[in-house]
């Protein structure tokens, strides 16, 4: 039997080319594989800024989502109860919390199941002290860090004005509630600004280049 030899043409094309198996199946050749590499890098480019701009906007989301909780645990409550229940955010700790006067309607079996939620959440129990406004901490929290006040608008009144570090929100028995607008600012001056509803209590949140 004579034995096969490739000749000097096919050796030259299965270089630039690529050769074919005795199977049938086909590797891939370089210029398919930096063509891959090219179209990643080009992908991976476009996509980074977008992932780096939600990054950068993680905290002030975290801010606005706890700011929303807790103003609509506030008026479930305050309608459940009957009574005005306040939202108090502390803008030198940048601790949130809410409660109302009295602890009257705080072990009905619907409030204790709302502050196991909470709790679960992250917003942890808390107690009174000398600088919550006469407003009992049901529930609170800390929102994150990097992220200030930037800007704060409502309708003051006279009990609010005793507080210099603290911001009040009413939220009443008929579901209405203190109209404001509350804008947080993080370290690199990206923002969102929340703006509340005082009818639907619904806010509604804008981001800030």
């Amino acid at each position: 039997m004579k034995k096969y030899s490739p000749s000097k043409f096919e050796i030259r094309h299965s270089l630039f080319c690529g050769s074919t198996s005795i199977s049938g199946k086909q590797g891939f050749t370089l210029i398919e594989v930096i063509l891959v590499v090219v179209i990643s890098l080009i992908l991976l480019g476009v996509a980074m800024p977008h992932f780096a701009h939600a990054y950068k906007g993680t905290k002030l989301r975290i801010a606005a989502r706890t700011v929303g909780r807790m103003t609509r645990y506030a008026r479930s409550m305050a309608i459940m109860r009957e009574t005005t229940m306040t939202v108090v955010l502390n803008h030198d700790t940048m601790e949130i919390f809410l409660g109302g006067s009295t602890r009257s309607s705080t072990n009905s079996a619907d409030g204790e199941l709302d502050q196991d939620v909470f709790k679960r959440l992250g917003y942890v129990e808390g107690e009174a002290s000398s600088d919550n406004a006469g407003i009992e901490k049901e529930v609170h929290r800390y929102l994150p860090e990097g992220i200030e006040v930037a800007d704060f608008e409502k309708d003051w009144f006279e009990d609010d004005e005793e507080y210099e570090d603290l911001y009040l929100i009413h939220y009443y028995p008929d579901g209405q509630s203190d109209w404001f607008i509350l804008e947080f600012e993080d370290r690199r001056g990206l923002g969102v600004k929340l703006e509340n509803d005082p009818i639907s209590g619904k806010i509604r949140s804008e981001f800030l280049q």
